[in-house]
């Protein structure tokens, strides 16, 4: 009887431990498909100086969500470390945009340690992508996959440097997919909890079958850190970028011209809609490509060139991808019947023209501010005139509390304009004072800052 006892004991404190066996004998082993892909994942160094003269626009996305990006230094020389991954034998490498902006050079670095100098064949705001270039023949390379393919709760890697530690890589699952992320109109951002910290982005998202699905590039966290939330670009996506910057040195994006909003369960029943689903259009704008082919205000979208939307985000990215001057078909449901017209797709309008960048009027290493003025779109949003922190480099600006991407309103009780007005006042104010400065934060809304003009 004792020995019975002891033997019931023993099996039922092993009986667990063989579960988990049996559980974690199931897990996928990530071992192969980690050495084959490494050797196709580079590591991006950019550096840059304070002493720009550039054609490429220093107006970085205002409104983004954390990412995974820059670390900057305050001095007159900074840098970013981020990650990549070659698409082709002869050297094309995809990144993000954010990792290699503003860069005067741009170091590639192998998983065998071999180093090459890029060359930046292309940046695009609306995606986040960027192509890079080295110099190299018969170069490992990550097969690509279709991120729309992919299922919800499916195992991928991530590669990457997390804080420089490079050839990292961590797994998770696919969390959800076709996430809209603020600004970001034209990506479908798959949402995963693939740990990402800085340095993680512009590296490969990869598939359990080995293939590239997507490109590490966001994360959603109040520290700057992963707490669970990481979002990659799908891979489609990035290669269509690609391929119009090696076939046209810019992208062109599909346009409407029209404003829309989601169709919630109370409006689905006003309009007679059976499902809540579509793009409710609240505005058509004159002699757009909407209104020529008949689109009206409180017209409903559900497909768009046979593509279902499902949420009112997804029409732009749907919209985006298809090549202006393109004829497509639009199912629309209006006054209780669905119908559908053709349209001729336009291109997007410029709204981030490119700007000459000059050395400032005033020592930006004293200082510590590189600026641009802001566009358009800004100045509707906010309402007002003003200027963008296109960088802080240290000095007077980083000790006021000053970021990248404020926007500065006022200083000294005068409104700002202009990055000219703005380096002219600088020069007129008393050294070694302090005075207010009150900018407009995206996170934190309008407040004012103590600025030092320096000795």
């Amino acid at each position: 009887m004792h020995s019975f006892r002891k033997l019931l004991i023993s099996l039922i404190l092993v009986f667990p431990c063989l579960q988990l066996l049996a559980v974690n004998y199931n897990l996928p082993d990530f071992t192969q498909l980690v050495e084959q892909t490494r050797p196709a994942v580079v590591n991006i160094s950019a550096t840059r100086s304070s002493k720009l003269n550039s054609r490429r626009s220093l107006l970085d996305d205002f409104f983004q969500r954390n990412r995974p990006s820059e670390q900057q230094q305050n001095s007159p020389q900074s840098s970013s470390e981020g990650s990549g991954f070659i698409i082709s034998e002869d050297g094309y490498v995809l990144t993000n945009r954010h990792v290699v902006l503003l860069a005067d050079s741009i170091t590639v670095r192998l998983n065998n340690g071999r180093e090459y100098a890029a060359e930046l064949i292309g940046e695009d705001s609306g995606t986040d992508v960027a192509l890079l270039k080295i110099d190299g023949k018969g170069l490992p390379v990550l097969a690509t996959g279709h991120s729309d393919k992919l299922k919800v709760g499916e195992w991928v890697l991530g590669f990457g440097a997390p804080f420089g530690f490079d050839q990292t890589v961590t797994a998770g699952i696919v969390s959800a997919k076709r996430r809209t992320l603020g600004r970001e109109q034209y990506v479908p951002f798959i949402q995963t909890d693939v740990a990402i910290n800085p340095g993680n982005s512009g590296g490969p998202l990869v598939s359990l079958d080995g293939k590239v699905v997507g490109i590490n590039s966001q994360i959603l966290s109040r520290t700057g850190s992963y707490i669970g939330i990481s979002f990659a670009i799908p891979i489609e996506l990035a290669l269509n970028v690609a391929e119009q910057f090696k076939t046209y040195g810019k992208v062109h994006r599909g346009y409407l011209g029209v404003q829309y909003q989601n169709v919630t369960y109370a409006l689905a029943q006003d309009f007679g809609l059976e499902k809540v689903e579509g793009a409710l259009i609240t505005r058509v704008t004159e002699d757009s490509v909407a209104e020529k082919a008949g689109i009206k205000n409180g017209d409903i979208v559900l497909k768009f060139d046979g593509k279902p939307v499902v949420r009112s985000g997804e029409l732009p990215f749907i919209v985006g991808l298809i090549a202006p001057g393109t004829t497509v078909k639009v199912d629309l449901f209006r006054n209780n019947r669905a119908l559908q017209v053709d349209l001729k797709v336009g291109e997007r309008p410029v709204f981030e023209q490119e700007v000459a960048v000059t050395e400032p009027e005033i020592d930006v290493n004293n200082l510590g501010l590189i600026l641009e003025e802001i566009n358009d779109e800004i100045r509707q949003t906010i309402g007002s005139e003003g200027i963008i922190v296109a960088r802080v480099l240290g000095g007077s600006a980083a000790k006021a509390g000053l970021r990248r991407q404020d926007i500065i309103l006022m200083l000294a009780n005068e409104q700002i304009s202009s990055v000219e007005q703005f380096n002219k006042l600088v020069s007129s104010l008393a050294k070694g004072s302090s005075y207010p400065l009150l900018v407009f934060r995206a996170s934190g809304g309008y407040r004012f800052l103590s600025l030092r003009i320096a000795n």
